[in-house]
């Protein structure tokens, strides 16, 4: 019947808003889990707060952006087939983070701090893009946006959780430069944020 027709199309919708917000919620568990012990105090701490910064961007964000597609604010009336791309997006971004984390092996630190045997490490995703963690995590989110279909929670997350990403960086490239001599011939060929863009 056209009652049941009209049920599907609404569920096939509902689909991937679904995964990606379950998905999303995995993520963070994970992150939580992995960030809380790996607080790093060996070394001089020069987070600047960024760790605040960023942990707030990437909870508050992704709340309002969940927040407005289910009040519906922003929603598109776009097939579900345009929102499964957004998923796709989100393992990548996922599997991008989790690669730079795996690469920095004992030298990842949720806060930004100089570890005493600290070294440069340029291998793996680190090869493509300086920051492949904070890049990882922003396509994640973008493709949260996607996932919505909501154009409202594609601008919260894709472009308003940028700047927390910038700050993080910036304090990351400065205790980088200042530890590594050889940092700044490396950040002359290798991108900060987005492989060979940005």
């Amino acid at each position: 019947s056209r009652a049941s027709v009209g049920a599907a199309g609404l569920l096939g919708g509902l689909a991937p808003a679904a995964v990606g917000i379950g998905l999303y919620a995995v993520w963070l568990a994970v992150e939580m889990a992995v960030l809380r012990p790996a607080r790093d105090r060996s070394g001089g701490d020069v987070d600047r707060h960024s760790l605040l910064v960023l942990a707030s961007s990437n909870l508050l964000a992704p709340a309002c952006a969940i927040a407005v597609h289910l009040l519906g604010v922003g929603a598109l009336s776009v097939p579900a087939h345009w929102q499964w791309p957004g998923l796709v997006l989100m393992l990548v971004g996922i599997a991008i983070r989790w690669s730079g984390i795996h690469t920095l092996r004992r030298f990842f630190s949720a806060n930004v701090a100089v570890q005493r045997d600290h070294r440069l490490i340029v291998a793996g995703p680190y090869r493509w893009v300086r920051h492949p963690g904070y890049f990882g995590g922003w396509l994640m989110f973008a493709g949260l946006g996607v996932a919505l279909a909501n154009w409202v929670a594609l601008l919260v997350l894709a472009v308003l959780t940028v700047p927390a990403f910038l700050y993080r960086i910036a304090v990351e490239e400065r205790a980088l430069r200042g530890a590594f001599p050889e940092y700044a011939a490396y950040a002359s060929t290798v991108r900060k944020f987005i492989p060979f863009l940005w």
